[in-house]
């Protein structure tokens, strides 16, 4: 079974510094997932150059298919060592994880990731190797669905050294509470947030080191199939509805457009209700159909939902409003493999009216969205009719 993953970042910056010595890089394709953490000596400025020098110089490798011990080895005889301290100057951290759950990850100078599964924490076996006249852990390892995994720099594990703990939290303390607070159940951004306060609160508000955590969860591929538009056959209404997008079983099922939303009812032998409420007064309100996910209107909510999307690449943040162009854009970001069913029908009184809004039709506009949609990494799939 193919799984896909879920990742979360958050940070904590240390006290009185304006930018954080821990650095993450995401690389994600159709294969792969795989996540670098590096964290810089000391903190402030010198740190986080030092951090993303190792993670760009690792995500460019691993860009061009470089094995993990050629690319550890490049940055590690890359990277100096300091001269005081006789550290070097940035930890590591590799995962990489395929779309079958086969893992392989290399560790240097940052704390053990940990696995929990079925409400316990895995043992990760680990093979000491030198790379490059460094000490290095790597393990290979299976991951299930609905497995957590957290990575962590050691702003963590050392989080309230000296003053709640003399020692620190500690590796076994951040498990333990993980747990017995049984937060691996949430999804990965709630579950940060959680070790994040936890970790906040440790050091009383006053962070003593840049701390990182990292959460990845595994689970089923999410799939959508959206249908636009009347086929330019009227006679085709029935196949394309019933045969190629209600056959689609495993996919949540959303209609954009109005014709388009009363054809699917029609056949479906269902109604088509449409809310009076107007969440946002630029985007028109959404519809109801018995067995269909979502309903919207389509080009206005289209081109709407491609501001939001290229939104969404800038800021990384989802729309939280409830209007169509929101609530379809949340859908398409958080699908996996989408699927396009257009239908070429064109009514000649839309076309007036697009022009004189500044509207882009819908070939154009779902075009540009499908453009934007594969940049983020999405599978997709087009049918026209």
């Amino acid at each position: 079974m193919t799984i896909k993953y879920d990742v979360n970042v958050s940070a904590l910056f240390k006290h009185n510094e304006e930018v954080c010595g821990d650095t993450t890089q995401i690389i994600k394709n159709k294969h792969a997932t795989t996540i670098i953490l590096s964290d810089g000596l000391g903190s402030g400025i010198k740190a986080s150059i030092l951090s993303i020098l190792s993670t760009k110089i690792a995500s460019r490798l691993l860009e061009r298919n470089v094995s993990l011990d050629q690319v550890f080895s490049t940055i590690a005889s890359t990277l100096p060592t300091c001269k005081v301290r006789g550290l070097a100057y940035s930890t590591l951290s590799i995962l990489k994880i395929t779309e079958l759950g086969n893992a392989n990850l290399i560790e240097y100078d940052n704390p053990s990731i940990m696995l929990f599964r079925d409400g316990q924490l895995i043992n990760i076996k680990k093979q000491e190797r030198t790379l490059a006249g460094k000490l290095v852990y790597e393990s290979f390892f299976t991951v299930e669905l609905d497995d957590v995994l957290v990575m962590v720099s050691d702003g963590i594990i050392n989080a309230g050294v000296g003053g709640l703990f003399n020692l620190g939290l500690g590796h076994k303390e951040l498990v333990n509470m993980i747990l017995s607070k049984r937060l691996f159940k949430y999804d990965p951004h709630v579950l940060n947030k959680k070790i994040m306060n936890f970790i906040d609160g440790c050091y009383l508000c006053e962070p003593g080191d840049d701390s990182t955590s990292i959460v990845i969860k595994a689970r089923s591929p999410r799939q959508i199939v959206i249908l636009t538009g009347p086929p330019q056959d009227k006679i085709s209404d029935r196949e394309i509805v019933m045969n190629h997008f209600m056959s689609n079983r495993n996919s949540k099922k959303i209609v954009c457009g109005g014709t388009t939303g009363n054809i699917v009812a029609r056949e479906l032998h269902q109604s088509l209700e449409t809310s009076i409420i107007y969440d946002d007064p630029s985007v028109p309100p959404i519809g109801k159909i018995k067995s269909i996910d979502l309903v919207t209107e389509g080009i206005l909510t289209f081109n709407k939902c491609l501001e939001k999307i290229k939104q969404y690449r800038e800021t990384k943040q989802l729309p939280t409003r409830n209007d169509g162009a929101s609530l379809l854009t949340n859908e398409l970001i958080n699908a996996d493999g989408i699927q396009f069913i257009i239908g070429t029908s064109v009514n000649p009184a839309h076309e007036e009216l697009m022009e004189s809004l500044q509207l882009m039709p819908r070939p154009v506009i779902v075009k540009q969205i499908i453009h934007e949609l594969i940049a983020i990494g999405k599978e997709i799939q087009v049918e026209w009719f």
